[in-house]
């Protein structure tokens, strides 16, 4: 799970800009409590997830845990809230800063990237949060409201890109946002089934090079 006072540099190699995450709040024992009930779902799944387990890896009581989450459903709904508020701000960062589509794509691919092999929770959480999602009008409204935020964030960055004349895609941004999207969780659910194709350079060149492909038709 991407931790939430971390800093995004984590995921960046990019030498053309430096994002940041945003500061820690003074709530640190609600950062605390979220971060660890991301680790638990993320690593024991929805139905293996109890709140003794995340008081435990809280360091807190059971009961404090009622403060903060009505129940085990709006816990996931508040964890997978919190990280896509962090990556939908991630990826509008990229294209703060005059580039091209190669840049573009490079630092695409590398968040990606980063999170796949540093932090792997991120994508279980999601995926998690799909199969809850079946059954869960609360998950799934959540997971739907935040993949609008995240693709209207990566619309507008593709928006003013093109504007610039820094990309040329063939279709419009709205649906260049979701199949960029799509491809980012495509391929992070292939990388949780198989890790070991994180290892190949090769996997990297390819989506780098679709998504370029998608940016300067």
């Amino acid at each position: 799970m991407i931790r939430f006072g971390w800093s995004s540099n984590l995921f960046f190699n990019s030498t053309r800009i430096r994002p940041s995450m945003p500061p820690r709040t003074s709530d640190d024992k609600a950062i605390k409590i979220m971060e660890a009930a991301g680790h638990v779902l993320a690593n024991k799944g929805y139905m293996g997830t109890t709140i003794n387990a995340v008081a435990q890896q809280a360091g807190v009581s059971r009961g404090l845990l009622h403060y903060y989450f009505k129940n085990k459903e709006d816990m996931l709904a508040k964890v997978l809230k919190k990280n896509m508020e962090i990556s939908t701000q991630m990826i509008a960062r990229i294209f703060q800063a005059p580039g091209d589509a190669a840049e573009y794509a490079r630092e695409i691919t590398e968040l990606l990237r980063g999170i796949m092999t540093r932090d792997p929770d991120f994508f279980h959480l999601f995926f998690e949060g799909y199969a809850v999602a079946r059954h869960s009008t609360v998950v799934r409204e959540e997971l739907s409201n935040m993949y609008g935020q995240f693709r209207k964030a990566l619309e507008s960055g593709l928006v003013e890109a093109a504007d610039q004349g820094f990309i040329r895609p063939d279709m419009p941004a709205a649906p260049l946002a979701a199949v960029i999207t799509g491809l980012l969780d495509g391929m992070g659910l292939q990388l949780l089934t198989e890790p070991d194709l994180a290892d190949c350079p090769d996997i990297w060149v390819g989506v780098e090079q679709s998504i370029m492909g998608l940016l300067m038709s």
